[in-house]
């Protein structure tokens, strides 16, 4: 009878812990649900990856003095937009694009806070350090067109390769993305990925279509981004031209990884499953013909870079400088100097049109995809007079 009366006891209590959770996931919800935006957008010209379209997404409001909105890069796009924002209570607001990362999927719109009357928008916290395997999250957007949808998931993973949506698609790259199972579709894009206290732990970036899983985007350099933003500062954004993969040990010790270097690598961070390794680097760029397919890289300027967050937060304040970096390549140290690129020195912003074909400089993401040097036009639309003389 004990027993019987222990397991029923058992059943009531998770049944109480669970209403309790789903009751403080309703005042989350609540809470932040002001803050979340229907995002419309038309890109109005053909414009690197993507042509001239229209199609909805989510946003939601990290600064609501100054009317910034964070999104997807791909929502805000690389090109031409006209676009505008759908709260909660219907109220529509034209939005201006003010940022766009020139590789993570991250972007900003701004709007004239004036012009709400009868809402106001709460502001969303980004809490990139709250972010735990196990957690409960709520996804929270545009999915499928509907104005306000809430998908729930487990964070499963955060140590994910960047999606890759196919060749001459835009493609996220340098950056390790989140995983979960909540099955988000295209009008998600941009949607906050919420934690019960209601902070922003990651933002919801894409999905795959043969199965539930749909792909977050760490916010550490987000919210970089969004401190110089406010404080109207310029955004350094810098490269190598290279693009790096992350390699766990036992593919590294294939790759020629020394003894010496992996012992110091994991004293240096206990946690730390892998290291990153050279998968394409630009030819006739700075880098080229120093880094090479298969290189791990060890340090720069002297500090060991274990990951992508490390490597960025070094190379994005050194742009236009001179840096030290120490590879091992087969076994053997390499040191090299390499000039880092300005990333939007190398992002297209300004197009030609005529005979209705948009063509305009050779873009990093399209190189990538080619392998060839970044120099050249692109054609983003033939238009009449390139598909009549093709």
């Amino acid at each position: 009878m004990n027993y019987k009366f222990l397991k029923i006891l058992l059943i009531l209590s998770s049944l109480q812990l669970g209403q309790a959770e789903e009751q403080d996931w309703s005042r989350t919800l609540e809470k932040i649900s002001t803050g979340i935006v229907s995002i419309r957008v038309d890109s109005t010209r053909a414009f690197d990856a993507n042509w001239n379209s229209s199609s909805q997404a989510s946003g939601f409001v990290v600064d609501a003095k100054n009317g910034l909105i964070l999104t997807n890069r791909h929502v805000v796009t690389s090109g031409p937009v006209i676009a505008e924002a759908v709260f909660l209570n219907n109220e529509e607001v034209r939005l201006t694009p003010v940022y766009r990362d020139p590789v993570h999927d991250f972007g900003f719109f701004r709007y004239q806070p004036k012009e709400l009357k009868h809402i106001k928008p709460v502001e969303l916290v980004l809490a990139p350090d709250s972010a735990n395997i196990g957690e409960s999250i709520r996804i929270i957007g545009n999915d499928s067109g509907e104005q306000l949808s809430i998908l729930d998931g487990t964070l499963a993973r955060m140590d994910r390769k960047a999606p890759d949506y196919g060749r001459g698609n835009y493609n996220d790259f340098n950056t390790v993305y989140f995983q979960a199972s909540s099955g988000t579709s295209g009008g998600s894009s941009g949607a906050p990925v919420i934690n019960i206290s209601g902070e922003v732990i990651a933002l919801n970036a894409g999905a795959t279509n043969s199965s539930a899983s749909s792909f977050f985007l760490p916010l550490n350099r987000i919210k970089r981004v969004l401190s110089l933003l406010q404080k109207k500062q310029p955004i350094e954004r810098g490269s190598l031209q290279s693009e790096f993969v992350i390699y766990t040990f036992d593919e590294l010790s294939r790759l020629g990884l020394s003894n010496e270097t992996e012992i110091l690598v994991r004293t240096h961070n206990k946690d730390l499953f892998g290291m990153l390794v050279a998968k394409f680097i630009v030819p006739e760029s700075p880098a080229f013909g120093k880094i090479r397919p298969g290189d791990i890289l060890v340090r720069i300027n002297g500090n060991l870079v274990t990951d992508f967050l490390e490597f960025a937060s070094i190379i994005d304040n050194k742009v236009g400088e001179m840096i030290s970096v120490e590879l091992e390549r087969s076994g053997q140290i390499i040191k090299e100097m390499i000039e880092v690129t300005d990333l939007h020195s190398i992002t297209p912003d300004t197009f030609l049109q005529f005979g209705d074909a948009v063509v305009h400089n050779l873009s990093y993401q399209q190189v990538r995809h080619h392998n060839q040097p970044l120099k050249g036009i692109y054609v983003a639309d033939p238009g009449y007079i390139f598909s009549k003389s093709a």
